[in-house]
């Protein structure tokens, strides 16, 4: 495999949480189980290091990055201000196709279970809101930040108090979309960042 493979198939093991914050990635392992020398392993990880997926510890070695408490909630303020602006300036543009596939991903995402679809889903929620704003800049920017957030959420089940709030989210910001009341998207856009920041584990209904 090529370094960017491995990149991949690592980006996606650490936002579906199949490697968790502190996660120690050593190369002689990464090696083994791609089956390659350590040098595309090593490339690999200065790709993720550059997107801060990974961290370098003290010790020099290389685990996967973690958020604390305080940083999520300042991440959550920065997307908020991004894809606040985003949402804003799409809606004066979206068509009813947008919101009508935003609808069936929305539904989609509510009913499904694995964590890596889950995350596409919704990555392709917001896209569908967000695609229009005639900005490349800034959804590449709502990209990083999101992939520095990594999307916890994605391991609740579907039964959970979580998820169905997330789903309750999702439709408050489609009903303000359809209404063509930017502000309330925005609002509702805010509400729902600011939850997806700090996943608690939930009850199953």
């Amino acid at each position: 495999m090529d370094p960017n493979s491995i990149a991949d198939v690592l980006r996606r093991d650490i936002e579906a949480r199949l490697l968790p914050p502190d996660t120690a990635l050593r190369q002689e392992s990464l090696a083994e189980r791609f089956g390659v020398s350590r040098q595309p392993v090593r490339q690999a990880l200065d790709r993720l290091l550059a997107e801060g997926l990974v961290v370098r510890r003290s010790d020099r070695s290389l685990a996967v990055a973690g958020l604390s408490a305080g940083e999520s909630q300042e991440l959550a303020a920065l997307r908020i201000l991004v894809e606040g602006e985003a949402l804003r300036l799409s809606l004066l543009r979206l068509e009813p196709r947008d919101l009508r596939r935003a609808a069936r991903l929305a539904e989609d995402l509510a009913e499904e279970e694995n964590p890596a679809a889950i995350e596409e889903l919704d990555v392709a929620f917001h896209a569908a809101l967000y695609g229009a704003c005639g900005n490349a800049r800034m959804l590449r920017l709502i990209d990083s930040l999101r992939r520095e957030g990594r999307r916890s959420y994605a391991m609740q089940p579907p039964g959970s108090a979580f998820r169905a709030a997330m789903a309750q989210q999702h439709e408050a910001i489609l009903a303000a979309c359809r209404a063509g009341d930017a502000a309330a998207a925005v609002r509702a856009l805010a509400a729902h960042l600011r939850a997806a920041a700090d996943p608690q584990p939930g009850e199953t209904s």
